[in-house]
């Protein structure tokens, strides 16, 4: 298994020796704690296997002079810590008699589902193999090799040489066959795959679901847990009239994007929504079947859409998959095959019949089916197909979930499938410029203004973020910093804002710095405009005017106290092109004919949104929906 090599920033190690006495623990002879920082740069589970450019090789973790290590390799408990994709992991090694004998993360904020996937494993595979160059956890490398990382460190601290600990050779593989027959076959678990697998089976079809990652979920469990689905069950209990005008009613959304949405410039332009409609007709359905096996929303107020308990950016992803994958499994017995990429499509004369999957445990898949369903994620992390169709996002550091590898549109091309969209771009998230971390919420948490790479504003941040970094891509410059003052910084504590986020950590990683007052923070970044810039922004407060970007909602800012400037970079996620399919998610060839036995749902098909000629925004709603839509069309077909 090939990893990918993910820059350390190591200047940015820090220990301190706490204490150094007999811990009482067995086997432990003499014990010491020792404290220490290593970091690491993060991405939410970057793709194994990508090699990012402009990154350092990973590696030891730089010793600073403030404490020196023992002379020889010291039995004791040794604090660590590395900063992962949502900030610093927190370590516990323990090495007694020369050896690793416990590794144990006690702080994290990493996600559920994916980032946990690479805690609860690493610290089992390092102390069973005595190795810390073990596999990553696949899709959670960047946490995986945190975790590493700190137990690096540790050894370091504790007198010994992580290099003694590296070498690690994974176990050959037990190969074998074997051939599985059933209705329809799925690549990809993510909610496209899941909710097509759910209709499929609850109409009596036997169906078997490839995953290559070992978790599922797709994109669930990293976005706000929230879609966007009008007229289902919680709504209606909690009273159209209860709810924001425009978000009440599935027309008022559809109004929306008649009135502003749809952009009429746009190729794809269709004021008639073929693709959009049918997408919130059944997301409210596939929302209102959770509702009734017992997936738990929260109760709507400032919040209108259905988002799930106990809330945005927390543990409602893992609780919904949790139920779902254990209503599919064990009530309807669908097969879901984890760590299972697919590579091949087979073709019966001009049909697709099935596909060939290969087992991380050294099983290969031979599947016979009457369809295949391709939910298998976009394509931002394969660098040939980013570098001919988006070249210029690569100047930045990508960002994408780290199963969209490209492997399901390439496989449709290969039976001759269409691509479509392709010139629509990429959605980028806003990320830590140094630590890589994903802080898309920052703008919402912590209000202020975005300047350039000289301190000048350019954009207007109540832009819908999505839309904002669009602009961000078209500067010269790659540097941009988000500036706010004390009180916006109370928003960067999770009590301090609506999502509950914990974005403190920035503080830690060098992505924020704080000045004694605007003109202090100009100084420190080298921001020649940034004075103007704010004096400009106070000043239409102060008149009551709009800014040049026609921003009303500008606040005053406190420009003769503590400022605070987050260098920040768009991180391309999310490719907007894929597979051409029609509404009822066929797979079609350039001419529209379809290519029979072959459906696909979910980011493999780009933005359905840009189908009809609006920019993504919705794309979870689109995966839940259209994974609905694709489940129901099979099963009326097969």
């Amino acid at each position: 298994m090939r990893e990918t090599k993910t820059g350390i920033d190591s200047s940015m190690s820090r220990r301190a020796f706490l204490a150094s006495a007999a811990a009482g623990t067995a086997g432990i002879a003499a014990a010491g704690i020792l404290a220490g920082c290593s970091s690491g740069s993060g991405a939410n589970g970057a793709k194994e296997d990508n090699d990012r450019d402009g990154r350092a090789e990973e590696g030891d973790a730089k010793k600073t002079d403030a404490v020196a290590a023992p002379d020889v390799f010291t039995d004791g408990i040794y604090l660590t810590k590395a900063v992962s994709m949502h900030g610093p992991i927190n370590v516990k090694t323990v090495i007694a008699d020369g050896k690793i004998a416990e590794v144990a993360v006690l702080n994290n904020r990493e996600s559920y589902v994916i980032g946990e996937a690479a805690v609860k494993a690493m610290p089992q595979r390092i102390v069973e193999s005595q190795f810390v160059d073990v596999d990553c956890v696949t899709g959670a490398t960047l946490t995986s090799m945190a975790i590493r990382n700190a137990v690096r460190e540790a050894i370091g601290n504790a007198g010994g040489d992580a290099r003694d600990f590296e070498g690690y050779v994974a176990p050959e593989l037990q190969k074998s066959d074997v051939s599985k027959e059933c209705d329809v076959a799925i690549m990809g678990a993510g909610m496209a795959g899941l909710m097509a697998a759910w209709q499929l089976a609850e109409d009596g079809k036997n169906v078997i679901v490839f995953e290559k990652m070992p978790y599922v979920g797709g994109c669930l469990p990293i976005t706000s847990t929230a879609w966007n689905a009008q007229e289902t069950i919680i709504q209606k209990a909690w009273g159209p009239e209860q709810i924001f005008e425009g978000w009440n009613t599935m027309q008022a959304q559809l109004d929306q994007y008649l009135n502003g949405r749809i952009e009429p410039d746009s190729p794809y332009y269709n004021p008639d929504m073929p693709f959009i409609k049918p997408m919130f007709e059944a997301v409210r359905d596939a929302t209102d079947k959770m509702i009734n096996i017992g997936v738990g929303f929260c109760p709507i107020s400032d919040w209108p859409a259905p988002q799930l308990a106990p809330g945005a950016f927390s543990i409602g992803g893992k609780f919904c998959l949790d139920i779902i994958t254990n209503y599919l499994t064990y009530q309807l017995g669908v097969n879901i095959i984890t760590e299972a990429p697919v590579t091949k499509l087979v073709m019966d004369g001009d049909a697709v019949r099935g596909l060939v999957a290969e087992g991380a445990d050294g099983t290969t898949y031979n599947v016979s089916s009457k369809a295949v369903l391709l939910a298998s994620g976009g394509y931002a992390y394969n660098k040939d197909l980013m570098k001919q169709y988006q070249p210029d996002d690569l100047k930045f550091t990508i960002m994408a979930p780290p199963w969209a590898t490209g492997e399901g549109m390439l496989m449709g091309q290969d039976v001759g499938a269409a691509l479509v969209a392709m010139d629509q771009g990429v959605t980028s998230h806003y990320s830590g410029a140094v630590s890589n971390a994903e802080i898309s919420y920052i703008h919402y948490v912590c209000p202020g203004v975005v300047v350039n790479g000289n301190g000048s504003r350019f954009v207007s941040e109540s832009l819908e973020y999505k839309q904002a970094l669009r602009q961000f891509k078209e500067q010269d410059s790659t540097d941009f910093y988000w500036v706010f003052d004390e009180i916006s910084r109370q928003g960067m504590v999770p009590s301090g804002n609506s999502y509950r986020l914990d974005y403190t950590f920035l503080l830690e990683t060098g992505d924020a710095t704080e000045g004694e007052n605007y003109r202090d923070l100009a100084e420190k970044l080298g921001l020649p405009e940034l004075v103007a810039s704010l004096d400009a922004v106070n000043a239409c407060v102060a008149n009551g005017t709009e800014d040049e970007f026609g921003n009303v909602k500008l606040r005053t800012m406190l420009v003769d106290g503590p400022m605070y400037a987050i260098k920040v970079t768009p991180t391309p996620y999310i490719a907007q092109g894929g597979l051409m399919i029609d509404p009822a998610c066929h797979v079609q060839r350039e001419d529209g004919s379809p290519i029979k036995g072959l459906y696909a749902a979910g980011d493999v098909t780009g933005s359905v949104e840009n189908r009809d000629g609006a920019m993504y925004r919705v794309g979870l709603t689109q995966a839940i929906g259209y994974g609905l839509i694709a489940g129901r069309t099979m099963s009326a077909e097969v």
